[in-house]
């Protein structure tokens, strides 16, 4: 029953702002992506987890999910960046900086899969007597997560890094701040 209810308090106010007359689960969905930053990526993302019994929670849970697979990915690029990228015998300044710059990028998008999923898990168990504080915390932990993407670009830009992977990295990182932004939406 506290399920049940808590789930209708969080329905009820996104159901009304996502939707005005969402007949099918498409109308649900074109209706609740129609305000997101993204709302192309939006509905392109979301399309396949529409069902007859989908709720805006489910929309938040699978952007959410479509943002974390998205980091994922980013982090394993990385990750495997800075390994292609061996420390040479005898190191310059300006490689290090290259280095530190690349492996703090690790770092920060290590952080931000540890934090949409914190989001994720948060989303799925959600409770009536904190309910306010979880949704507060899922908003906190994705809005942190887009803004360790941007720490990530930035150092890459003071530090230096090899041009090359800058650009890939920056376009990589924008991939997932815009799905990171809708799944931020649907969580707001």
């Amino acid at each position: 029953m506290q399920t049940l209810t808590l789930l209708l308090l969080f329905i009820s106010p996104l159901f009304l702002r996502f939707s005005t007359a969402a007949k099918t689960p498409q109308d649900l969905l074109r209706s609740s992506c129609a305000q997101a930053r993204y709302p192309t990526l939006c509905v392109q993302t979301l399309t396949n987890q529409v069902t007859p019994t989908t709720k805006p929670l489910d929309l938040a849970q699978a952007a959410v999910k479509a943002s974390l697979t998205r980091t994922l990915t980013l982090s394993v690029y990385l990750k495997n960046t800075l390994k292609s990228q061996a420390k040479p015998a005898v190191e310059s300044t300006t490689s290090n900086r290259k280095r530190v710059a690349l492996n703090d990028c690790v770092a920060q998008i290590t952080d931000s899969v540890s934090e949409l999923n914190q989001t994720l898990n948060e989303l799925k168990h959600l409770h009536m007597g904190t309910f306010e504080w979880q949704i507060s915390n899922a908003q906190t932990w994705a809005s942190t997560a887009i803004t360790n993407g941007n720490l990530c670009v930035n150092g890459l830009n003071r530090k230096g890094a090899e041009e090359k992977v800058k650009m890939e990295v920056k376009r990589r990182v924008k991939d997932v701040s815009m799905f990171t932004s809708n799944a931020l939406y649907f969580i707001s």
